[in-house]
């Protein structure tokens, strides 16, 4: 037989006084919980329950009392025992007559005290049967933390630190929704612990003394703060000892998460902003804060100081000027600060961008933010996830993917929303531990129905670990580790135990476990958390810019191309829904000239345009969609009547600098040609943009070069291929062995320079040209010689010249005739042809030349020849071919710098400012002038005017 059965059955018996208590001890070292949890449902079958609640009743020698309550302590830590112990044993009947016999014994009251919150932690309908049955054991509870708030109590009453912690847990474990009111109305109980909150607050700040224990206090008016009972606050403000509540500011530093929790669920149900002292708490936070360098202490309780702030203003009626004070301009100071992006900051940040959003219905709030500079440090965090703002990298899918990367499909229709960030921050199956609790605590907030403290997680965790009343019994603790052993007694037939009141479940610091596993996590979960962060991050300051266009006016520090910038790059490389902020900057007048100013629209340019390697890009694709519709609403608003005004005011009363600015990007945005002309014609664009290209060589040229084609085809001038019209049936003339005709009577032979003599028929050439007549048939002395000297003339092409006189003229073709031959024998043609005044064959070959031979390897020869020779024919054509050709922009660069290079600048300038004068002053832009019919023949018209003009 054991050494408890042996107790047991001493116990059923009738022991003498020293048995007893030797029996009692025996039990009392046996039934330590958990350890022994066996022993107790021992205690319990063997019916000994019952005798140990008798020795209550029978007996007032102190030793048996208090190892009876002992035991009873311990036992009642089982479910099963403490329903036997309530229903069939009467226990609430003999603590009460217990309790009145020995109302000032101290060591009785804390062990009494222990059972009541042992028995009430199972079940909440405990604490409603004792106030319905026996209010006087909740009475005594208040009563004696009553009597510990004065200063000194009566002669011979002593209450330890021990018993007053038991009554505070009772007193805590008494109250739920359904006995709340009746505890804090009709026994007071908040009343009584405010008084001792004063009293140990005082003390605590005086000489830092008992601060358990005001734990502990804190901890009761938090649990009862959770439920809505403005009874609960007037209580509080009305103790024997004064306004408990504005004692919370004096000791926040103290536990500041539990005081922020009772401001924030006490503000739920009172009626004067006055009655809570929230300015105090927030100007507290703001002092400490401001007194230490969060960057440098960021593990340390200035973060938990700073979640506390933040918590505290999430609540609407804390954000306000006069309560939440400097708030704003610290949170700000503190964003700034951070400037490493590892999880616990980039989580830190989160949060605090997430409450200065909560300010967002507040425009006094919002311009606070503006004026203490948010905007660059907002764009600061954005290079977080998209890199710096001067640094534009474009992703394509032809990219090679990461291993778990994730998908922002989702993320790019709408904000992402903490839920789904948690869900998205946990689908990884190896994602660490710790960096996952970390960041599912941040999110959290208290639930006002929970019925525990355990505050799981770390210091920045805001959740409430509720615990339903059917409690795993794994988890079932004593009274905050208080230990069973209260008098001197016990002390000395027991020994020490270690006490400890600290608040069971509560972490301050990360598990070392879970930090090794975190440790041992893969760097493919560890750069899926950061990701999940970064996203977070990225749509809160997004939201947050949101807010800020709201505000009008705009603030100028929206029109910061460095935020644009960090914007589109959220858009374009993480695909971001950031599209309609992006506009609505775009879309203020007053940043349109700004915006003007910068290398955003060129940026915009350079994405829309898709190389040619990367046609089935859908990232391509998408880039070109996004920038099409930011450029759109650039023209919208630089359309409107307003930005129209703006920007001609620039042009004709700015410096050179924004003139300069302002012409390198209307052609991007003014899609309407009428405005456009304006612009370019009459407040000097156009002069602009000539003396730029004039000024500038090499690879400054380059933007103007750009301008300059972007304009050629905003004003739709045609590529000259497409002015002849193209038909599968153009004969083709093959120029083949010259012969003179047999039926000529009249013969001339012309001597050329190399001295070939090649014979003609004087009559048929005197009726194709004036010069032939004049020539062969005038006052001439060569109207009568029968051979003619003609200088500067190449026998081929003379030959070639007169086989297509003799074609044209004996098979009438139409005018569209393909004539082959190199270029360089065309050119010479057509020089001839303008020499011999013959016009109907030059624009025959100058068409030939223009439809066939005009490519990006010809223009410079062709226009080089024209100025040369000068004909100045085809000089025009080759200028708007270089400007609008379907060709890659790299060739087309490289085709108008070999123009350039040929050495006649002024030229080539004096020809560009033509043609794009000619199509700016077209202001009738019908269908019908779109005709490629009509520009054909307009462009024919004025060939032909040219060449009358010239002779």
């Amino acid at each position: 037989m054991s050494g408890l059965e042996g107790a047991i059955q001493a116990l059923q018996g009738s022991p003498t006084p020293k048995a007893l208590v030797k029996a009692l001890i025996c039990i009392r070292h046996e039934v330590d919980w958990p350890k022994k949890r066996q022993n107790v449902v021992l205690l319990r079958t063997k019916g000994a329950l019952k005798q140990i609640a008798a020795i209550l009743l029978a007996t007032n020698q102190k030793s048996c009392l208090d190892l009876a309550l002992s035991i009873l302590g311990n036992c009642m830590m089982e479910r099963a025992c403490t329903n036997e112990l309530v229903t069939q044993h009467g226990i609430l009947s003999i603590l009460s007559q217990l309790l009145k016999r020995h109302a000032n014994q101290d060591s009785i009251n804390g062990r009494t005290f222990r059972i009541v919150g042992n028995m009430c932690h199972h079940r909440d309908q405990w604490a409603t049967l004792m106030i319905n049955k026996k209010p006087t054991i909740v009475s005594h509870i208040v009563k004696v933390v009553q009597a510990a708030s004065k200063d000194q109590l009566p002669d011979g009453e002593k209450i330890s630190e021990a018993t007053l912690v038991t009554a505070l847990r009772a007193l805590r474990e008494l109250q739920n929704s359904n006995t709340v009111k009746c505890l804090v109305k009709q026994f007071g109980a908040l009343k009584a612990v405010g008084s001792l909150f004063i009293k140990y607050s005082e003390r605590w700040q005086a000489c830092k003394e008992n601060e358990k224990t005001l734990l502990d206090i804190i901890r009761v008016i938090h649990e009862y703060s959770r439920f809505r009972n403005y009874d609960s606050i007037l209580e509080l403000r009305s103790t024997d000892r004064g306004d408990s509540l504005v004692h919370l500011s004096s000791i926040l530093i103290l536990d500041p998460r539990k005081i922020v929790k009772i401001v924030m669920n006490f503000i739920k149900s009172c009626q004067l902003q006055s009655e809570l002292p929230i300015p105090e708490i927030c100007t507290k936070f703001i002092e400490v804060l401001e007194e230490h360098s969060i960057v440098k202490e960021f593990q340390g309780q200035c973060t938990e100081y700073l979640q506390c702030l933040c918590y505290l203003l999430d609540h609407p009626a804390n954000r306000s000027l006069e309560r939440c004070g400097r708030a704003i301009p610290l949170l700000i100071k503190v964003l700034s600060d951070f400037d490493e992006a590892s999880n616990n900051i980039v989580n830190c940040c989160i949060i605090l961008i997430h409450t200065l959003n909560k300010f967002r219905y507040d425009d006094k709030l919002i311009a606070e933010q503006l004026a203490n500079d948010i905007i660059p440090v907002l764009v600061g965090k954005l290079a977080w996830l998209v890199g710096p703002p001067d640094v534009v990298n474009f992703k394509h899918l032809s990219e090679k993917r990461r291993k778990y990367t994730f998908s922002n499909s989702s993320i790019a229709k709408k904000r992402l929303r903490y839920p789904d960030t948690l869900k998205e921050c946990g689908s990884s199956p190896n994602s660490s531990d710790d960096e996952l609790e970390f960041y599912r605590s941040c999110m959290r907030s208290p639930s006002p129905g929970s019925s525990s403290d355990s505050d799981s997680g770390n210091a920045l965790s805001w959740s409430e670990g509720g615990i339903s009343p059917n409690r795993s019994l794994a988890h079932e603790s004593d009274s905050d580790d208080y230990s069973p052993v209260c008098s001197e007694v016990d002390e000395a037939d027991f020994g020490a135990h270690d006490h400890d009141f600290q608040d069971f479940g509560e972490l301050d610091e990360v598990n070392p476990a879970v930090e090794e596993a975190g440790d041992a996590a893969s760097e493919d979960s560890r750069s899926n958390v950061r990701r999940s962060l970064q996203v977070s991050l990225c749509h809160e300051i997004v939201a947050l810019i949101r807010s800020y266009l709201k505000v009008q006016p705009h603030h100028p520090h929206l029109a910061k191309v460095e935020l644009v910038m960090q914007l589109t790059k959220c858009a374009i490389n993480e695909q971001f829904d950031v599209k309609d902020v992006i506009c609505e900057i775009v879309k203020c007048g007053e940043h349109l000239i700004t915006l003007m100013q910068t290398n955003y629209i060129h940026t915009l340019n350079d994405m829309r345009n898709i190389p040619a390697n990367h046609e089935t890009c859908s990232r391509c694709l998408f880039n070109a969609h996004f920038t099409y519709r930011i450029l759109k609403s650039f023209s919208e608003t630089a359309e409107s009547g307003a930005g129209k005004g703006d920007i001609a005011h620039k042009l004709m009363r700015g410096d050179w600098k924004v003139k300069q600015s302002l012409v390198l990007v209307i052609p991007y945005i003014i899609a309407n040609r009428s405005i456009l002309g304006k612009l370019m014609l009459n407040c000097g664009g156009l002069d602009v943009l000539m003396k730029l290209l004039q000024e500038n060589d090499g690879q400054d040229n380059r933007r103007s070069l750009k301008v300059l084609v972007q304009m050629a085809h905003s004003v739709l001038i045609n590529n000259p291929k497409s002015l002849s019209v193209r038909t599968m049936g153009w004969p083709k003339l093959a120029i083949g062995e010259y012969k003179l005709a047999e039926t000529c009577s009249n013969v001339v032979s012309f001597r050329l320079d190399d001295g070939c003599l090649i014979p003609s028929d004087r009559d048929f050439l005197v009726k194709q040209s004036d010069f032939f007549k004049g020539l062969l048939d005038g006052h001439f002395k060569e109207s009568e010689q029968a051979e003619v000297a003609l200088a500067e003339v190449e026998s081929k092409s003379f030959k070639c010249l007169l086989f297509i006189i003799q074609a044209v003229e004996l098979q009438k073709p139409s005018k569209n005739i393909e004539i082959v031959l190199d270029l360089d024998t065309l050119l010479d043609l057509i020089s001839l042809c303008d020499r011999f005044l013959l016009s109907d064959l030059c624009l025959i070959i100058t068409d030939t030349v223009q439809q066939f031979h005009i490519a990006v390897d010809t223009v410079p020869l062709i226009y080089n020849w024209s100025v040369e020779s000068g004909t100045n024919l085809l000089r025009i054509e080759s200028v708007a071919f270089a400007l609008v050709a379907s060709v890659d922009d790299r060739e087309r660069y490289a085709m108008i710098q070999k123009l350039f290079a040929l050495g006649y600048k002024k030229q080539l300038l004096g020809d560009i400012d033509t043609l794009l004068r000619r199509y700016l002053s077209i202001s009738d832009y019908s269908p019908l002038r779109k005709s490629h019919a009509i520009k054909r023949d307009a462009m024919r018209e004025m060939k032909e005017s040219l060449l009358k003009y010239r002779h």
